[in-house]
């Protein structure tokens, strides 16, 4: 099988790049991506590109049975609310186009918890909307994670999510493992998770909520 992934320089998508290499399973892996990955694994064909608006134009080389978006972004690192919803909805949707176009067995979303078109908070809006943009493509298996606080060696500093794991998590170790799962998520686990489910490949839409991760 052919997994075509992107969003693997960020930290769920690089422990799933990690998992899909190393996966007998996965005869091959296309990442696409902003920059390079500087991994050499004759399994690892890497797809740049300088602009996710660039995705439509290079659907030929992308071409898989798997696909796994990691993409996520804030709006202090995209710059405005504009350009976060670039990336958080457009290149979504746009990247979900294309596992349609090519009858992809399953397209796996990193979402997040809270997702909701209806939602009085932006990022939960724009996560809810592409939830919904993307479920209206008709895919033969979507499965969509709504992870908790992600936790995990992020290579972008983001202060924000370093407070809150810095607080969050020690106090969760303290909680019943249900608790736990609904206030952290450790993207190790996600990446192992979305890999199962897309292999998987269950027909219909599945969404996987932070406590079930």
């Amino acid at each position: 099988m052919i997994a075509t992934v992107i969003g693997s320089t960020g930290l769920t998508g690089s422990f799933l790049l990690r998992d899909l290499l190393a996966d007998s399973a996965i005869t091959k892996v296309i990442s696409v991506s902003r920059r390079s990955l500087n991994i050499s694994n004759p399994k690892l064909t890497e797809v740049l590109i300088s602009d996710l608006a660039e995705l439509p134009a290079i659907q030929s080389k992308i071409l898989g049975d798997l696909y796994f978006c990691c993409l996520g972004t804030t709006i202090k690192a995209a710059g405005s609310k504009q350009n976060f919803e670039k990336v958080d909805h457009a290149a979504v949707v746009d990247f979900a186009k294309i596992a349609k176009a090519y009858d992809a067995k399953s397209f796996t979303l990193v979402s997040a918890m809270g997702a909701n078109a209806n939602s009085m908070f932006f990022y939960n809006r724009v996560k809810g909307r592409t939830e919904d943009d993307v479920k209206a493509l008709g895919l033969r298996s979507l499965i969509i994670f709504r992870p908790a606080l992600l936790v995990g060696p992020r290579a972008e500093f983001r202060f924000g999510e370093r407070l809150a794991s810095m607080t969050i998590a020690p106090l969760s170790r303290l909680l019943p493992t249900r608790i736990q799962k609904s206030l952290i998520t450790h993207a190790e686990t996600l990446a192992t998770r979305m890999l199962a489910a897309g292999k998987a490949a269950s027909p219909g839409i599945h969404v996987i909520l932070a406590k079930e991760i």
